[in-house]
């Protein structure tokens, strides 16, 4: 494995495990009501922003390797 594919994987596994545990942290201490639609809305957008960056990020280290 190249070692960018390493520094991916690190940096997005590493930094999936606090974003997921600030997230549930937020929501169990009840700073983000997810019965209000608006507020769940943004929790929603949050985790939807960090998958897309994750797979901008990925094909970006894809490219920059295998070209």
């Amino acid at each position: 494995m190249h070692n960018g594919w390493l520094t991916y994987l690190y940096q997005f596994i590493v930094g999936g495990i606090f974003f997921a545990a600030g997230t549930i942290f937020v929501t169990k201490v009840k700073a983000a009501d997810m019965k209000l639609k608006k507020e769940r809305v943004w929790v929603i957008a949050l985790i939807i922003g960090y998958v897309g960056l994750a797979l901008v990020f990925g094909v970006w280290t894809y490219l920059a390797i295998n070209t």
